[in-house]
């Protein structure tokens, strides 16, 4: 059925390579709805290891299925108290409610999309808008008993009123069903000066929670250390390997997944 699915998702016209539909084995082709048949990759998490997903290759592929990219986790310990000063000389804390969210996933979404315009290097990604980046707080009402608390579901840096750089982060949250209360940061923009600001408001909403610990999946190269200095442990996620297949041309193994984040999950 997996391999079925790339053929529903694809737009075979996008690589020379991509294989003709075996009908002699398998029969008619699949039904493909209005909208689909025109992705240049697809992406999935899985929870059962890295093997499964990628021998569904296309067609009798046994290794070109869904490649396990970057299933990188960083934790830090919710301290029990405040230890940084959010409204510094390097910016105020201004909550995000629900409402709030959408605007910031908009001014994001262009962004990303001037960046990835950008890049010298072949990459993709997914934008946070138009209802992706709510997906995983969706999920988390369903295992969570309240909203968040407040309708806070993120935090913007605005420095004296300036809202013309734009620095965030929104979560969602996993109370603690198969282990510590966690929450989990869906989307970061902020600078390496800016991050402690951030990481302090995620801590003073996890506090108001219970919770015992902040996640962050794959952080920026520029905020690793500081992560680490901050107390934060990284290392590969054994579930939810954000995982890719890849339809256009060129080398799947040279193409980057940038904002690889929980926001696309």
């Amino acid at each position: 059925m997996m391999r079925l699915l790339h053929y529903v998702l694809a737009d075979p016209t996008l690589s020379q390579t991509f294989p003709s539909f075996p009908t002699d084995q398998w029969g008619t082709p699949p039904a493909i709805p209005e909208g689909f048949g025109k992705g240049i990759v697809s992406v999935l998490h899985s929870d059962v290891g890295e093997k499964f997903y990628r021998a569904c290759g296309i067609g009798f592929g046994a290794g070109d299925g869904w490649t396990v990219r970057g299933p990188i986790g960083t934790i830090w310990k919710v301290p029990k108290q405040q230890v940084i000063l959010m409204n510094s000389g390097l910016g105020n804390i201004r909550w995000l409610t629900k409402e709030d969210q959408e605007g910031v996933w908009d001014e994001d979404a262009l962004l990303i999309q001037k960046e990835i315009g950008e890049a010298t290097t072949p990459c993709f990604s997914f934008l946070p808008n138009n209802g992706v980046a709510e997906s995983p707080q969706a999920w988390g009402l369903f295992y969570s008993p309240t909203e968040s608390e407040g309708d806070i579901w993120g935090a913007r840096i605005e420095e004296q009123g300036d809202r013309s750089n734009l620095a965030f982060a929104t979560w969602c949250l996993d109370p603690g069903r198969e282990g510590p209360g966690t929450m989990l940061i869906t989307r970061l923009r902020v600078t390496s000066e800016q991050f402690p600001i951030l990481l302090d408001a995620a801590f003073e909403v996890a506090r108001r929670f219970g919770l015992e610990q902040v996640e962050i999946w794959n952080l920026e190269r520029s905020l690793v250390d500081i992560g680490r200095q901050l107390g934060g442990e990284t290392s590969e996620r054994e579930d939810c390997l954000s995982s890719f297949a890849w339809y256009g041309s060129g080398n799947k193994e040279e193409i980057k997944w940038r904002y690889n984040e929980k926001f696309c999950w």
